[in-house]
């Protein structure tokens, strides 16, 4: 069971700072399916996805990506275990519902509402119909028609989809992020104490989001998702790094970053401090990294098409760098017609080097 805090909000904030074990744990969980595409997270990661068979390489994914709604926990679990036992307990019918609530409040939110009505049955009459749903509702790089297949199996077959949820989260949490999660938890209560000392009734909600978070977002990509939720809970995480990831449940929005504190915090916890600054420094340690930050401020802006010619780069490899810099936010992002255009943000840059500055030989 986690330690209680020394501070803590009431539950019912419309804005708070939560260390919210269950939720925190699914976070880490998703980012050992997909961290390839998320270079600069921490480095129990991939350390740890290394450790996974292909057999259960292929299993995490499944279960992470194709029963992703039927496992986020809501808000207030006090661990892991207690969210699981939970789960284990459950009817599967009930288990199955949950997931398929998830796909029809995605279905709702592209058509303005909340949530909308979907003839399941008409669904899954069949793996095809099953699949065809999930291409036309998701982006398709967010489908993998063969994984999805295979998931229907277990969609139509309630009992088998809750027994292999149970089984490979606890796998992976007896087997690997249970220790983990005693190694972390303390860094996390003090992001989480420090981030409590903040009152964010003065402040709206893009505002709020951007002082936890640390860095600028933009307006148009988070409004929506912050505008709907009648709760939203800031969750710190051990291995996130320079992202964020939204957990979005009904009526409820859990956005994870990484740990930190707040930027004029008085107080400077050093775990912390030396935590985002192996974040941000990270991003800087490459040289194709440093060159494309040193492109854009000579051009000013640069698309990511002219990024990608300039280096001769792979599309998706140019698209992996330019995530990190933006999460990392040494580049801004914006929208010009179809194209995306980056600029540099030397103001962060600038605040990195005196962090690394007043951490190592205390000058502010």
């Amino acid at each position: 069971m986690p330690l209680p805090l020394d501070v803590e909000q009431p539950s019912d904030a419309p804005l708070r700072v939560a260390l919210e074990p269950a939720r925190n744990a699914i976070a880490s969980m998703y980012l050992l399916m997909d961290h390839q595409e998320m270079p600069g997270v921490h480095g129990w990661i991939p350390q740890t996805r290394s450790l996974f068979s292909l057999e259960e390489t292929d299993r995490h994914r499944l279960v992470i990506m194709g029963f992703f709604y039927a496992i986020l926990p809501g808000d207030g679990w006090a661990s892991f275990p207690a969210y699981l036992d939970h789960l284990a307990n459950s009817d599967p019918l009930a288990i199955r519902q949950k997931l398929l609530d998830g796909y029809a409040k995605v279905c709702g939110e592209k058509a303005g509402q909340t949530i909308i009505q979907v003839d399941w049955q008409e669904v899954l009459v069949s793996a095809d119909q099953y699949v065809g749903f999930l291409e036309k509702n998701f982006p398709s790089k967010s489908v993998d028609p063969d994984l999805e297949a295979l998931a229907y199996r277990y969609v139509v077959d309630p009992p088998a989809l809750k027994k292999l949820l149970v089984d490979h989260l606890r796998w992976v949490w007896d087997t690997y992020l249970a220790a983990e999660w005693m190694r972390v938890r303390p860094i996390l209560q003090d992001s989480v104490r420090a981030f409590e000392k903040i009152d964010f009734r003065g402040m709206d909600r893009l505002e709020a989001t951007r002082l936890v978070i640390g860095r600028e977002l933009p307006e148009t990509k988070w409004m929506n998702f912050l505008e709907q939720a009648e709760r939203i809970t800031f969750i710190p995480n051990a291995h996130i790094g320079p992202y964020t990831k939204i957990l979005s449940a009904i009526n409820s929005l859990g956005i994870v970053f990484g740990a930190r504190q707040p930027d004029n915090s008085e107080v400077r916890i050093p775990d912390l401090d030396r935590a985002e600054l192996v974040v941000r420094l990270s991003a800087l340690a490459d040289d194709t990294r440093l060159r494309i930050l040193q492109m854009v401020s000579e051009n000013q802006e640069m698309r990511s098409q002219e990024i990608m010619e300039a280096l001769g780069l792979s599309q998706p490899t140019t698209s992996r760098y330019l995530t990190q810099l933006t999460a990392t936010g040494y580049l801004q992002e914006r929208r010009s017609n179809t194209a995306k255009v980056y600029v540099l943000n030397p103001q962060r840059i600038e605040l990195t080097l005196k962090a690394v500055a007043a951490f190592l030989i205390g000058k502010k």
